[in-house]
């Protein structure tokens, strides 16, 4: 049997050289390793504290052993042994050029190594993979189902909340959960979906504004599944008949990481939600908004008045509250006091005092309003204005000498000049009032690692836009984009401002299209503008642009 020496650097004091673990991390899972069966390297990802990945990478170094990396003329080699027994030690063993490679992901498993000598009867090397790896080649090659992989002690009736508590306290369920939101901060998905069907779970990612399947789990933790995501959101796992809400707070592969947990019942169970915040990594930067070189200057001197309301308008999902966080890091000079009042709070803002509304205790967006203008503040941020009395004290702020920020779910600029008439606000506070709104949507961006050229535009369109025809760009798709064609998004914008025109217009209360023609004749351009040159430097494509602008614009559609 392979032994492995005893005076190699400990897997909990490597971590910490790597950068990869903190010492009071280490020493709160030591404290763990005297009440639970487990490893420490098994205790340390159940904790969230380090990735299987790096478990994985700090084994090979302590033990100087190397990574599975699999080749095109792998055989793999049979074995003779009990399910129930590859359950618990999963393992498979590989001939490779007339060599015996055991590939697992637990070499300080003797049971895996005595097990390998019985099958083998001859020499072999240790290679390291994911345990959710060797599963998979398991299933593959040894004809073994991936719900045979399971244990079947896992089925049970959802009504029995503390078999369900127990369930989600073991390592298996533990070890899948923390796998999953591992495997969506890597591949860097804003969203986690839990969804229940008559058939059973299915959880899908959100990338970059898109949905992504992902495996479906094993049916016997599917209940197990839910069970421990609201454990750990401390919510009431009792309770499926209502939503709720609640935050996680973990620590992925060296990251802090916040998520929101929503939970909502459905006919077959109930759905989840997982909101994915990494705390440090959102840029306060409006230079990585990817605004346009006239909007962006517009917009700053927008933002540099004393007084007045700027709205940020467009649908969930569009980055508008990342816009107006940035627009306050730009003018969050010290001298000013700045409070904001947001349905989450989604990032915490150095200097910045930040309110969370509460319905359900009667502090709403009106009510804070209200009590926020008593706070003597120099500049306002209201989550959104959703009611006649948010608006009215939104504006009479602004008439006071506040400058205010908010959001309103609008399709594009000028329609939030009718959304604020239609809620009850007269016309001429609106004009008096209203310094400009932004109108946004997020893009795909294309993937710089295998960005191709697509044509011309005028080829796709069948006219030439803005009197320029150009070449577009796209993603032909690799392992950098998981073949999407896209990494990463980037905003497409329209900046109405108001002009004493346009004031004018309003307190007159022109409909849509006369304050249309008007914007346009102070040089308003649409959305779709924004995007063309998007399409033009290449960082985008004319699909996207026309995705997320349809029903924006009519321009060029």
């Amino acid at each position: 049997m392979t032994v492995f020496s005893s005076k190699k650097e400990k897997i909990g004091e490597l971590l910490v050289r790597r950068g990869k673990l903190q010492p009071n991390q280490l020493e709160r899972a030591l404290t763990h390793l005297e009440s639970v069966p487990q490893g420490l390297g098994e205790i340390l990802v159940s904790l969230g504290f380090i990735s299987e990945e790096d478990l994985i990478a700090g084994l090979a170094e302590q033990l100087a052993l190397s990574i599975f990396a699999p080749q095109e003329d792998d055989a793999f080699l049979p074995v003779n042994i009990a399910k129930m027994f590859l359950r618990e030690h999963p393992f498979v063993l590989i001939g490779r050029h007339g060599e015996n490679i055991l590939v697992c992901h637990d070499p300080l498993d003797g049971d895996i190594l005595s097990a390998a000598e019985i099958q083998l009867a001859e020499p072999f090397s240790i290679q390291l993979a994911l345990e959710t790896d060797v599963k998979k080649m398991m299933a593959e090659h040894y004809d073994l189902g991936i719900k045979e992989l399971e244990t079947e002690k896992y089925v049970i009736d959802e009504a029995d909340v503390d078999k369900l508590k127990d369930m989600a306290s073991e390592a298996p369920v533990i070890k899948y959960v923390n796998n999953l939101i591992d495997t969506a901060v890597n591949r860097r998905a804003s969203d986690i979906h839990i969804e229940s069907y008559e058939g059973g779970q299915l959880i899908r990612f959100r990338i970059d504004g898109i949905l992504h399947d992902y495996e479906m789990p094993p049916l016997s933790m599917q209940a197990a599944i839910i069970s421990r995501t609201k454990l750990l959101a401390a919510l009431d796992i009792a309770e499926r008949r209502i939503p709720q809400d609640g935050k996680i707070s973990m620590r992925i592969g060296g990251k802090e990481i916040d998520l929101r947990v929503s939970t909502m019942p459905t006919i077959y169970g109930e759905g989840v939600v997982i909101r994915i915040l990494e705390k440090g990594s959102i840029i306060l930067d409006m230079s990585h908004l990817g605004m346009g070189e006239e909007i962006e200057k517009q917009f700053k001197k927008l933002i540099s008045y004393p007084n007045g309301i700027i709205l940020v308008t467009g649908p969930t999902g569009s980055g508008k509250t990342t816009t107006l966080y940035c627009a306050l890091n730009q003018i969050n000079t010290g001298n000013n006091k700045i409070i904001t009042l947001e349905d989450p709070v989604e990032y915490q803002l150095k200097g910045i005092n930040q309110t969370q509304v509460r319905p359900e205790i009667g502090l709403t967006f009106a009510k804070g309003l209200r009590s926020i203008v008593r706070q003597d503040p120099d500049i306002i941020m209201v989550g959104e204005i959703r009611d006649l009395d948010t608006a009215e004290i939104a504006v009479q702020s602004s008439l006071t000498g506040h400058m205010v920020f908010s959001t309103l779910h609008t399709n594009d600029a000028l329609s939030a000049v009718t959304r604020l008439i239609d809620i009850g606000v007269e016309n001429f506070l609106i004009s008096s009032a209203l310094r400009g709104v932004l109108a946004q949507r997020l893009v795909r961006r294309i993937c710089p690692h295998c960005s191709t050229t697509q044509g011309r535009v005028s080829e796709h369109l069948g006219y030439v836009p803005a009197g320029e025809d150009f070449d577009m760009f796209t993603g032909a798709g690799c392992a950098s984009c998981s073949g999407s064609g896209y990494s990463g998004r980037i905003g497409i914008y329209e900046l109405l401002t108001m002009t004493d025109a346009m004031c004018r217009a309003v307190a007159k209360n022109k409909d849509l299209g006369e304050l249309k023609m008007i914007a346009v004749e102070e040089g308003f351009k649409e959305m779709f503008h924004d995007g063309l040159q998007k399409i033009k430097e290449g960082r985008t494509t004319l699909a996207e642009v026309i995705r997320v602008s349809r029903g924006v614009t009519n321009a060029a559609l």
